[in-house]
């Protein structure tokens, strides 16, 4: 017995900083583990705010929406338009949440303002019929600001609906923009509305197509 005492002693002195190394190592693993287990602090300064989305973005890149809801939802309520365009994806979606589109709305909604991906949310809801009792004219004034911004998806479907709607050289305007991405569905919408038009307005079209500058 004292035989191997001494050579645990030894092995011990020997390996000394390994084994510190890895108890110190083990002790800080688990630290952290139990921080993000238990969610982030509540914030009280801006930094912490920022801190917060910073991480919560991180969490749900990575698809770890219920992590990154704990962290998010502190941001959101105190009006970050980032957190709270993502908690709208997120009830939206059914993402680490259970679906909520009236609460995705409001959090879009919130966003809306200033960033063009929540504003073509708010005006999409809408147009799907996903929030009742919402007026379309506004919708539609969210819908152009987002598509005038470069957004593909708000240029697809002013496009589709001018189409719908038989005014043809705005479909044909907005989804020669959309199609840039090359969706086949933009391509057909986009050669039923070509169909409408003589070589007179598609050349002047196709010139303010040309010049098109995204607003910032």
């Amino acid at each position: 017995m004292s035989n191997r005492l001494y050579y645990m002693k030894v092995f011990f002195l020997q390996y000394k900083a390994f084994v510190l190394g890895g108890i110190l190592i083990f002790i800080l693993g688990f630290a952290l583990a139990m921080a993000v287990f238990r969610g982030p602090k509540v914030p009280k300064t801006e930094e912490d705010y920022a801190h917060a989305l910073k991480v919560g973005e991180h969490l749900f890149e990575t698809k770890r929406y219920e992590d990154a809801f704990k962290y998010l939802i502190y941001p959101g309520e105190h009006g970050y338009p980032k957190a709270r365009f993502l908690l709208g994806e997120m009830y939206y979606n059914g993402w680490g949440v259970e679906k909520d589109n009236k609460r995705a709305f409001e959090n879009y909604k919130s966003a809306a303002d200033d960033l063009i991906e929540a504003r073509y949310m708010v005006a999409s809801m809408v147009f799907r019929g996903e929030i009742k009792d919402a007026p379309k004219g506004t919708a539609t004034t969210l819908l152009t600001e987002a598509a005038y911004h470069g957004s593909k998806r708000a240029q697809r479907d002013l496009g589709v609906y001018s189409l719908m709607s038989s005014d043809y050289e705005q479909a044909y305007f907005w989804l020669s923009l959309a199609s840039q991405n090359g969706d086949v569905r933009v391509q057909k919408a986009l050669k039923a509305a070509s169909e409408k038009l003589n070589d007179y307005q598609k050349g002047l079209l196709d010139a303010e197509i040309k010049g098109f500058v995204a607003r910032k």
